[in-house]
């Protein structure tokens, strides 16, 4: 028996292999679009509802779409709404993985079907050069290996577990259905996989270890215990994606009760519908069949209060510290084109806070207590560019990346550049005053669309500078300037004016091109000009 046991132990370890691989190979093979579904399919709720629950057969991870869901919603592509149906069919998609189970996974000589889908999914992946068909090759062997766990798995049950007696927890009633929904969403929290606890439950009762009623309250279980990635992700997350987290337990608890409530009818009612659809009880069927019934019901109970839910949870987590970034956060790194448009958004964010607080110093101390908050939120994007950088990247991430990193180096160069324009100014403030209104300017535009104005205003402030220059030199002027001893504090002041103004044009620039590439408009040419206008590059 501890041999069969510790079979049963590699079993599970397969299956959790397999489900990685095969959620990362097929993310891989789906590419952007994963992306491109969420983004532009979801304006309805029907749609929301089917993309949520295509996106989760295809990836065969509700993990790797709720985590995406929440990036979209923090980088606002995706509004409250939109995301709940998402994460809706998110849920119904999850009961696939089930369906997998019964119908592949203990219908055939596991032999005969895995060890090929390794040996063709290994092959593809290693010797294909495609980043599709890569992904492709491992989602396939990730298939593989989770019917060859699936098939241990079974073998362990019979030999070891089948002299197990788990009834009596059916003999106490409800509680020891409770135990078992209890027990079912620890599974799923410690393994952070509910396919691989539902591959795990499906193949007890189709061994006649746990009766259908317990195999049903544990499904349950595991579909509670799959809140707990939400709500690990949403403790340090934006107020967005902690609203979203909050939805998400909400469907999840409110389907649970409702499920647990009405269980023996809806085991009736999947014994008549088995008997309808198979002609034959098959207990893998059943419980593959409670759990679509089970999640389809929760969706049922969702949608005529979907819309007064979300309306009440824009109304939450509304006090949020100011210096933490308004859209980012580690749910944004889980696809790289969403991860570089929000990087970008909170970047823009970020420059545009430094020119008001630039813009306030002709008439007021500069606050150190904002300034300290602006290079905090830039050590965050600094910090979350390079956790992108280490991931594998197309080539044209990695140019936008790259060029982001360069507005991200001019920012921190311009944080160090203000306290020495503010001490320069801080007994002349109406000498930066022009300045300070072209800084005030920059922090109004509504970029990307606005990328043209920034040209303008930079043309129009050195036309200016360069006149006051030209006053500086003129002989009677100069005259003047050396007898009192500040012509050169005047030139300083006008060089320290010209590298901070060429500086924050350049990033801002930088950063406006990057959104432009995301909003899909036509590049703004940016030309340079005897005055020294700054490109982005």
């Amino acid at each position: 028996m501890m041999t069969d046991g510790l079979m049963a132990l590699g079993a599970l370890g397969l299956i959790l292999l397999g489900m990685e691989w095969m959620t990362l190979g097929l993310k891989k093979a789906a590419g952007n679009n994963l992306v491109t579904g969420l983004q532009r399919w979801t304006g309805k709720p029907v749609h929301g509802l089917l993309i949520g629950t295509g996106a989760t057969v295809a990836v065969q991870s509700s993990t790797a779409v709720t985590v995406t869901t929440i990036g979209f919603v923090n980088a606002n592509l995706l509004s409250l709404r939109n995301a709940a149906y998402v994460i809706y069919g998110s849920n119904v998609g999850t009961s696939f993985t089930g369906w997998f189970v019964a119908l592949v996974g203990l219908q055939f000589k596991i032999d005969a079907l895995a060890l090929p889908l390794i040996g063709v999914g290994i092959l593809v992946k290693s010797f294909v050069k495609q980043r599709g068909w890569q992904g492709s090759g491992q989602g396939l062997a990730g298939f593989g290996l989770m019917f060859l766990g699936i098939g241990l798995l079974k073998d362990s049950f019979d030999a070891a577990f089948v002299n197990i007696e788990f009834g009596w927890l059916v003999g106490i009633g409800w509680l020891g259905l409770l135990l078992a929904v209890v027990i079912g969403a620890l599974l799923t929290t410690v393994m952070q996989a509910s396919a691989a606890v539902i591959a795990l439950v499906i193949t007890a009762v189709a061994s006649g270890v746990v009766p259908l009623s317990l195999g049903a309250a544990f499904v349950i279980g595991s579909n509670l215990g799959t809140t707990s990635t939400a709500i690990l992700s949403a403790l340090a997350a934006t107020a967005k994606a902690k609203r979203l987290a909050m939805l998400h337990v909400i469907f999840n608890v409110i389907t649970a009760v409702v499920a647990l409530i009405l269980l023996q009818p809806l085991l009736w009612l999947l014994l008549w519908l088995q008997q309808l659809l198979f002609d034959v009880h098959h207990a893998a069927f059943s419980l593959a069949l409670f759990h679509t019934l089970f999640n389809l019901l929760g969706v049922l109970l969702m949608w005529p209060i979907s819309d007064r839910l979300v309306l009440w949870l824009n109304g939450r987590f509304r006090r949020q510290p100011s210096e933490r970034l308004q859209m980012l956060d580690q749910s944004s790194l889980a696809i790289p084109a969403l991860a570089l448009k929000t990087l970008t958004m909170e970047q823009q964010h970020v420059l545009q806070q430094l020119c008001r607080l630039a813009g306030s110093m002709d008439h007021k101390p500069m606050e150190q207590s904002v300034l300290d908050e602006l290079r905090q939120s830039q050590r965050t994007i600094a910090q979350f560019s390079s956790q992108l950088g280490q991931q594998p990247l197309h080539s044209a991430e990695s140019d936008l990346l790259t060029a982001l990193a360069k507005s991200q180096l001019r920012v921190e160069l311009l944080l160090q550049m203000l306290p020495q324009l503010e001490h320069r100014f801080e007994h002349d403030r109406a000498g930066i005053r022009l300045e300070a209104e072209f800084w005030r300017q920059l922090a109004a535009l509504d970029l990307p669309a606005g990328t043209g104005q920034i040209s303008a205003l930079y043309r129009e402030i050195s036309r200016w500078r360069a006149a006051q220059k030209q006053q500086l030199v003129a002989p009677a002027q100069l005259s003047a300037a050396l007898h009192s001893g500040q012509g050169g504090e005047w030139l300083l002041r006008l060089a320290e004016l010209r590298r901070f103004d060429h500086h924050l044009t350049k990033a801002m620039l930088g950063v406006a091109q990057i959104q432009q590439h995301y909003e899909r408009q036509p590049e703004t040419e940016l030309m340079a000009t005897e005055s020294g206008e700054p490109h982005a590059s």
